[in-house]
């Protein structure tokens, strides 16, 4: 397949009209018969925005036009291994998914690298690579007087710099100049040495600016990096303030402490600091779920820039999706989602999808289970609002007294319930606590289980 990969490169080159803005062809050694496209649209969050799925040919082949305005970080992605790269508009690219080595391969790490094909030498990925091996081979070539000969390695670092500036500073991709200013910050900049850059020198050469761009990846990656536990690089009166604000969901208290740093400064990196802070006081379990929604969705929603916006959010779904043990926010349920709660009542969420025979012919069987529990238990069905409910559907609810709150496929809550069939039901306690994620329905499953038997067993307590 390697010696056909030669001829199909060459019929690929000189046979593909430039007509669509990205053309992606490649060849595939991975198991998988389909892959999946996407674009990383926040490099602070990673998040996969889904572009398309393509099929495998015979031979493993693949073919694919992508409408790509500007530069994109993608990844093409054979089940959890995925590969990157970034995309030009109005370019093709002829790629390889390798084979992966199993003796050698990762299970945890899922990148696997690229292999390009007559890739042009003014393509941002030749550039890129180009850059990243000549920076690699001048760090192996001086390493060694890192510690010999410290003030010979300072000279060489420095003349590097000025190589590189003196390259690519007057370059007209600015997503290039951004991404090799970052690179060189989080290598060059980053070694340890006598006569280094101070952190304060760092700051006004890499973060003294007034926006922060969440596409470009080695600026996100550097300012992660230079503001990692943040609460520590503080001083006493600034660290209990920030302590206090996180504790007691105090968003202004801790956007006014941070942007008084001198090392922060403008509102924009406050804020981003911020949910840093936030998601690493969340991950250490030092606030509490209820407290990190709270910061999330107030952040998200006064957010300078659509970026940092955009991140907070995603935080806030991925935090707020529904598992077992963990509390559903009371104000967002009734604020938001303008569910109904009765005092005291467990919550039996019920997942309905009209014209679905399976969900209306469970219908009857879950009328008599809200019919017998009517003092304790309160039935609520969601369903999606694009879907024409039937004449079978009216029926099946007719006499059901219970509320039904109608979302659209997009809205957050699908992703915060993780439903992926129909009918299906969740179990929450009057406080909204959840019992059971994947609760029992009121028909016998397999095994001649019901919701029933678990409902006994609580309300007879």
């Amino acid at each position: 397949m390697h010696v056909n990969l030669k001829f199909l490169v060459g019929c690929f080159l000189f046979c593909t009209p430039l007509w669509s803005q990205v053309q992606i062809r490649g060849l595939s050694f991975l198991n998988e018969q389909e892959l999946q496209i996407y674009e990383l649209t926040n490099q602070f969050t990673k998040e996969k925005k889904w572009l398309q799925t393509v099929t495998l040919d015979t031979m493993g082949i693949f073919n694919t036009e992508l409408a790509l305005p500007k530069i994109s970080t993608i990844q093409i992605c054979s089940g959890s291994k995925c590969g990157l790269l970034y995309t030009q508009p109005r370019s093709r690219y002829i790629l390889e998914l390798p084979e992966i080595d199993q003796r050698f391969y990762n299970e945890a790490e899922q990148d696997i690298e690229l292999l390009f094909y007559n890739l042009d030498s003014n393509d941002i990925n030749y550039r890129i690579l180009g850059f990243e091996a000549w920076m690699d081979n001048y760090i192996a070539d001086i390493y060694q007087l890192k510690d010999l000969r410290s003030e010979e390695f300072i000279l060489r670092i420095l003349a590097f710099k000025a190589e590189a500036a003196a390259v690519y500073g007057n370059d007209t991709n600015t997503f290039l100049q951004e991404y090799i200013k970052y690179s060189i910050g989080l290598t060059i900049d980053n070694f340890s040495v006598v006569g280094g850059p101070t952190k304060g020198d760092k700051y006004n050469f890499y973060l003294q600016t007034d926006t922060v761009d969440f596409s470009q990846p080695k600026l996100i990656e550097y300012a992660l990096t230079f503001y990692q536990k943040f609460e520590t690089q503080v001083d006493q009166n600034t660290y209990a303030a920030i302590e206090s604000a996180l504790l007691y969901t105090n968003l202004e208290l801790l956007l006014a402490t941070l942007v008084k740093d001198p090392y922060i400064y403008s509102p924009e990196w406050a804020e981003f600091v911020a949910l840093d802070l936030i998601i690493a006081y969340h991950q250490n379990k030092r606030i509490d779920q209820a407290a990190t929604l709270q910061l999330l969705k107030a952040l998200a929603r006064i957010g300078r820039q659509s970026g940092l916006r955009n991140a907070a959010n995603f935080y806030w779904l991925e935090y707020s999706k529904l598992s077992n043990g963990n509390y559903w926010d009371k104000n967002y349920v009734v604020n938001e989602l303008n569910i109904s709660l009765k005092p005291g009542r467990y919550i039996y969420l019920h997942h309905y999808i009209p014209a679905n025979q399976k969900c209306i012919a469970e219908m009857a069987a879950l009328q008599r289970l809200a019919k017998r529990y009517e003092d304790k238990l309160q039935v609520v069905t969601l369903y999606p609002s694009e879907q024409t409910w039937t004449k079978a559907d009216q029926k099946a609810f007719e006499g059901s007294n219970w509320q039904r709150v109608p979302f659209s496929k997009s809205h957050p809550i699908w992703q915060q319930l993780s439903w992926t069939s129909a009918p299906a039901y969740i179990l929450l306690d009057p406080q909204l606590s959840v019992l059971s994620l994947d609760a029992l329905g009121p028909l016998p499953n397999a095994r001649a289980q019901t919701i029933d038997l678990i409902l006994n067993q609580l309300f007879s307590n």
